[in-house]
């Protein structure tokens, strides 16, 4: 029985074939046998399969499997740097690039182990980096067994990872790893309302009420779901809806300045839609008569009016209250308002403009 001098394939029949590389060769001396013939031991021996199972459990490992350390770091560096640099010269999905790379990267792997078997590649030993990245794995998978076995402890992990990547530019996969999370841990507050603040970012208001309603019913106790629901109010201009919610929050805890601050900014926008209401009143009435003017009763009537809004003085009282409960607020507050008067003053100097008075 004859041997074939580049896999080491038992030949039989003494023929000159070899039908496992596929292969001819001539009968070499003893000598020249000796030199060209693979030594079968555990270290040369590379397993095309296993090299590429390897790299498809981690990126860059069936390359380290074959001693390829440079090819092994630049698939893993393609792989962990497409999300990154993509976005800065294209819009095409990060995630289809990866998961291109990462199948070249599988069959590159067991190409490789072919021609190192068929001595077309030289192999010394595996790379430095097989070892660690074996490492890394392991804790992938301890972290699998984690979520199995602990599956609160693995959902806190999880939401903190999609915070970090609700900070990225791509706030989208969040979502699913929120999902994850809740999930394992469906009554964790802290998750929903990390979920709901990302839809809101994400213009899906109705999924985040959704979370934020199953909080309230849930935990009825908490005023963390009733403001939120109340800011995303706000945010789309529902302001008495707003205020309601904010006087339920205050309703559980009236000590709480940020939520009297919250109260006194959709109270203070109310008055700005009414105050915006009577001015196209008077400019309609002005528009319909050439005879109204700018009568010192109608002028006093006018500031009277602006005085007595009851949701201006609604807001002026909850700042005050947020005031005397933490005097540092009133920092914010002086903003809010000085920005909130300027605007309602230049809207009554239009309705004295519109009565045809001097300003």
């Amino acid at each position: 029985m004859k041997r074939c001098p580049y896999c080491g394939t038992t030949i039989p029949y003494n023929d000159n074939y070899c039908y496992s590389c596929q292969r001819t060769f001539e009968e070499p001396g003893e000598e020249e046998s000796s030199c060209h013939r693979l030594d079968l031991s555990k270290d040369e021996w590379r397993k095309p399969w296993a090299s590429a199972g390897l790299s498809l459990v981690g990126i860059g490992l069936g390359q380290f499997y074959n001693g390829e350390t440079a090819k092994g770091v630049l698939f893993l560096a393609l792989v962990l740097g497409a999300p990154f640099i993509l976005p800065l010269f294209t819009t095409v999905d990060p995630l289809i690039v990866m998961l291109l790379i990462w199948a070249v990267a599988v069959l590159d792997a067991f190409l490789s182990s072919q021609k190192i078997n068929r001595l077309e590649k030289k192999f010394h030993k595996k790379s430095c980096l097989f070892w660690p990245e074996v490492s890394v794995l392991v804790i992938i998978s301890a972290f699998i067994l984690l979520v199995a076995y602990t599956p609160a402890v693995a959902a806190q992990g999880i939401s903190v990872t999609a915070g970090a990547v609700a900070d990225t530019k791509y706030p989208l996969y969040a979502v699913p790893l929120y999902e994850s999370a809740i999930a394992l841990a469906p009554n964790d507050s802290n998750i929903r309302m990390s979920k709901a603040k990302t839809m809101h970012s994400l213009g899906r208001d109705e999924i985040a009420r959704t979370d934020l309603e199953y909080l309230m019913v849930t935990n009825p106790n908490e005023t963390a779901p009733l403001v939120m629901t109340g800011n995303i109010l706000y945010d789309n201009g529902e302001y008495e809806a707003a205020v309601r919610y904010f006087e339920k929050a205050l309703s559980l805890d009236r000590k709480n300045a940020q939520i009297w601050v919250r109260k006194g900014d959709a109270d203070l926008a109310i008055a700005m839609v009414e105050m915006q209401k009577m001015r196209q009143q008077y400019r309609t009435l002005t528009a319909g008569s050439t005879t109204l003017t700018a009568s010192p009763g109608n002028v006093t009537a006018g500031l009277d009016a602006f005085q007595s809004t009851q949701a201006y003085r609604d807001a002026m009282t909850s700042y005050n209250e947020a005031i005397k409960l933490d005097p540092l607020v009133s920092v914010e507050i002086s903003a809010h308002v000085l920005a909130s008067t300027q605007s309602m003053v230049e809207m009554y100097q239009g309705i004295l403009t519109d009565m045809g008075s001097p300003e």
